[in-house]
């Protein structure tokens, strides 16, 4: 059924949504997060049609494929672009190593309350995952109190396509060949840890500081005796006769760092040699960074 043809409520799916965005917004302190995929343009769109003024705001979380930056960039010059840390990426990793699928500080920053608002307009599907239809709602409040709304939140992708090509709204080359993305998010997430070998290859000055960085953590626990800061035991890939080479090859393949039974991958023969610096590792986002600063 197309978005345009009427429900059981005498309104299509696009009126739906416009409906939603202007009962949760008008009056409020709300923005609209923004990703850059084809579902948070989606909200952009509505909210115009919608014509409820509030910002877009992008939050970095430092591991953005660079061609979504430049999409932003390029495609939404409105839109702010707000960090929620204070160190680099490198520095963050030799502290932390590297964020897992148990231990998701890289989603700090994504996820941090956004002070000054009160309203989150968000591009939450159900058809997503099985996880968001069961855990989020049209509207809700989130743990930081925050209420959200997301007014696409029973749209299938193919209402999402026809409505972008309605808008007439360009989206993000990631979508398109070589890299057929279906969803755009963090380069080597560890949520997606079946596909964190291909993006190592298709970004790899992405991958080549992440691995400087992963060496630089497993540098510091050697000088620490191979225990954390409070005491604890390393896990058993500082027992391998490369521990560097085990940590980031546990990682690339199963997200994960502290299991022991993975399959060791030879890193050193398939990794991408690149010279220069990765976008992301001086301040975090010089390169690509927007204009604007909240």
């Amino acid at each position: 059924m197309s978005i345009w043809q009427r429900d059981f409520e005498g309104q299509n799916k696009v009126d739906t949504a416009v409906a939603r965005i202007r009962h949760m917004c008008d009056g409020k302190h709300a923005y609209i997060a923004f990703s850059g995929g084809k579902d948070s343009q989606c909200c952009y769109h509505l909210c115009k049609l919608a014509k409820v003024r509030i910002p877009a705001i992008y939050r970095v979380t430092r591991f953005e494929p660079p061609q979504l930056v430049q999409f932003i960039r390029d495609k939404y010059p409105d839109v702010s672009f707000s960090r929620h840390y204070k160190r680099t990426l490198h520095d963050e990793i030799v502290s932390k190593g590297l964020p897992s699928r148990l231990k998701r500080w890289c989603c700090v920053p994504k996820h941090d309350k956004e002070d000054g608002f009160d309203v989150a307009v968000i591009g939450v599907r159900a058809e997503e995952s099985a996880r968001r239809e069961r855990t989020w709602r049209v509207f809700g409040v989130k743990k930081d109190r925050t209420a959200y709304v997301c007014p696409i939140f029973d749209w299938t992708e193919s209402d999402v396509w026809e409505f972008l090509s309605y808008v007439g709204a360009p989206h993000c080359c990631l979508y398109d060949p070589p890299y057929n993305l279906k969803r755009i998010g963090c380069v080597c997430c560890p949520l997606a840890f079946q596909n964190m070998r291909r993006e190592a290859e298709m970004w790899p000055k992405t991958a080549n500081m992440l691995w400087r960085a992963a060496c630089a953590f497993v540098a510091r626990m050697r000088a620490q005796g191979w225990r954390t800061a409070t005491g604890k035991e390393c896990s058993s890939w500082c027992k391998a006769e490369n521990p560097e080479l085990e940590y980031w090859s546990r990682w690339m393949l199963t997200g994960q760092t502290s299991r022991s039974e993975v399959e060791f991958w030879d890193w050193t023969n398939r990794r991408p040699v690149v010279d220069g610096q990765c976008e992301f590792e001086g301040s975090g986002f010089s390169e690509a960074d927007g204009a604007e600063e909240l």
